[in-house]
């Protein structure tokens, strides 16, 4: 072509000899076709209203701009050079091309999480969320190795040990006050650091507290830290589309797992250390050096979650449409391992736009008041209802595992014999601690078979860790919370009837597997029944309800454990057949657009 061109162009001295002025009518036709063709309607809807005037203008002003410089270039190259124009033309329809498809309107948030895709971003999320998962889970267990080994430090009896484990619940029951609203109004991202950093913090102080009651705060503390592990499933659901939810938060049980069996590690190793460092009042031992190990992951991984961005559905639902295409654009990127520009343009803002009361407490109570008088009232009731009964029964049995296995071993080792002990009750009242008693006969010994019984216990729980999140999406959420419930309810029964280490291992196991898993389950399906706005206040609510559970079921045990030890077996077995019969109301969840 453009040695066509060539021969027809035209040199200044001969304008007046060959110039001609008559153009082919086809040629008008065909370029009023093309322009025609090109004349933008489409860009209006990719704006909304209050930027599409200035949007379209600036539109306007750039493609006139390049009209000019595009003629310059045709004008100056088309008779020497005429690929250079072609060259360039075709370099910016390529280019225009490469950004893989162009968005013609506005999207809804779900929509444009679906185009960002699922890739390397989410499994990192995945990790450190999991990590702090891993780490709350340490966290709260590490005082069940606690007490047999500072019982003496402290001059405990089984009342002052129900006390320590239950300040821990009462510091996540004030968290879980506060963590919602927190989560709500300042931000997901926000609230988990704050909290992470409270409970490394004074878990580490809590590593040389000489007296009891400095123990206790320290504790109390550590537990308002803990309790922002309910804004972890707000955080990570909102990042991913609502046929991979489900499945996806399930596999935060693995991490709660792998937090779980790492701990008896970690005792085993140091705990039975015999080192003793004293300076005038000072003392520090092996339980001390454990309970600073027990601080570290939440502190280092708390670090690591600033860099992560927050929630999209949070910032588009206070209104932040910039920061939430950002924040897209950011995991876009991640995801597909590119520079491309992100291919939505525009998101749909929410109906109503949730801004920040100025007052914390005023902010809070409008919060709690617009959940229970909404549409939402009924389910977050019940969800409230089985957060306390799941919990209470979790946290009853599972911190005082170790305390019971050590009993049982006392008892197998000093009654060697033949036995006349007929159930767990028995033999576990052998072994009560009367105050008087303390001084004279008090033991901090653990046996080193109760690390290898609960890492048993810790490993029983990757069943259950796997095979939930593989089936999740054919069964459905509601029906694996049924059978956890209804399954950890009876093997609670069955501990009555034990009468050996193995009997109390494997029924141990079995209610550790289910009953974590259930409550995992329970957060899991309260990310999808409630919508944005109220999302991070009714999780919250619920673990305030399961906190004040634990509390009690703390007290329970500690006071009854001695004298009447079926009270606390009976009363933990029949709030999770309870909890197991309400979730048969909820909603059915699972491959639904987050609200």
């Amino acid at each position: 072509m453009c040695e066509i061109v060539s021969l027809f162009k035209i040199e200044p001295e001969e304008l007046d000899l060959i110039c001609n002025d008559e153009i082919d009518e086809s040629v008008c036709e065909n370029i009023l076709i093309i322009g025609m063709a090109c004349i933008p309607t489409s860009i209006i809807v990719l704006f909304p209203i209050e930027y599409r005037g200035v949007g379209l203008s600036i539109y306007s002003i750039f493609c006139i701009i390049g009209a000019v410089i595009g003629n310059i270039v045709v004008g100056v190259f088309i008779d020497a050079h005429c690929m250079v124009p072609i060259l360039v033309s075709c370099s910016l329809l390529i280019k225009t091309a490469s950004s893989k498809y162009l968005i013609t309107k506005s999207l809804n948030l779900d929509e444009a999480i679906e185009i960002v895709g699922f890739g390397s971003f989410h499994y990192y999320i995945l990790f450190i969320c999991g990590s702090l998962f891993a780490a709350i889970s340490i966290s709260v267990a590490s005082v069940s190795f606690i007490i047999p080994s500072a019982q003496c430090d402290f001059q405990m009896t089984s009342v002052h040990k129900g006390i320590l484990n239950g300040a821990l619940m009462i510091g996540m029951l004030f968290g879980c006050f506060t963590t919602g609203y927190m989560a709500d109004s300042k931000g997901r991202k926000y609230t988990l650091v704050v909290c992470m950093m409270i409970d490394g913090i004074f878990n580490l102080i809590s590593s040389v507290s000489q007296i009891y009651p400095v123990l206790i705060f320290c504790k109390l503390m550590s537990g308002i830290g803990v309790s922002g592990f309910t804004v972890l499933y707000s955080y990570i659901g909102e990042f991913v589309n609502g046929k991979k939810r489900e499945k996806f938060l399930c596999w935060m049980e693995m991490f709660w797992t792998f937090g779980v069996i790492l701990l008896p590690c970690i005792a085993w190793l140091v705990i039975p250390q015999t080192f003793r460092i004293e300076y005038g009042f000072f003392l520090f031992r092996s339980w001390n050096l454990f309970a600073i190990i027990c601080s570290l992951p939440s502190i280092i991984f708390s670090c690591l979650l600033l860099q992560l961005p927050e929630s999209p559905k949070f910032l588009l639902a206070k209104g932040k449409h910039g920061e939430t295409m950002d924040c897209l654009k950011f995991v876009y990127r991640w995801n597909n391992n590119t520079d491309d520009e992100f291919p939505v343009t525009s998101l749909i803002l929410p109906d109503c736009i949730n801004e920040q009361d100025n007052s914390f407490f005023n902010g809070l109570y409008k919060s709690i008041l617009e959940l229970f008088t909404s549409q939402y009232k009924i389910v977050a009731i019940i969800t409230c209802v089985i957060q306390f009964c799941c919990t209470a029964s979790f946290y009853m049995m599972v911190l005082w595992f170790p305390e019971l296995m050590n009993r049982f071993r006392w008892y197998e080792t000093l009654y060697s014999g033949p036995k006349n002990m007929t159930n767990m009750c028995e033999i576990v009242s052998l072994f009560k601690i009367e105050p008087e008693e303390i001084d004279l006969k008090c033991n901090d010994e653990v046996d080193e078979s109760v690390y290898e019984n609960i890492l048993i216990i810790g490993m029983a729980c990757i069943p259950t860790s796997i095979i939930v999140p593989l089936l999740v999406n054919r069964f459905g959420v509601k029906f694996f919370l049924v059978v956890c419930s209804l399954g950890s309810g009876l093997s609670a029964a069955a501990l009555y009837f034990i009468s050996s280490s193995f009997e109390n291992i494997v029924l141990s196991s079995v209610f550790q597997a289910l009953s974590s898993m259930g409550l995992e389950l329970v957060f899991c399906i309260s990310v999808e029944l409630f919508p944005t706005e109220y999302r991070g206040v009714a999780i919250s609510i619920g673990s305030l309800f399961g906190r004040i559970g634990a509390v009690l079921g703390n007290i329970v045990v500690g006071v009854f454990i001695d004298a009447y030890c079926m009270v606390p077996i009976l009363v933990s077995c029949t709030l999770l057949i309870i909890s197991g019969i309400l979730v048969l109301t909820l909603p059915t969840t699972g491959r639904v657009a987050i609200k």
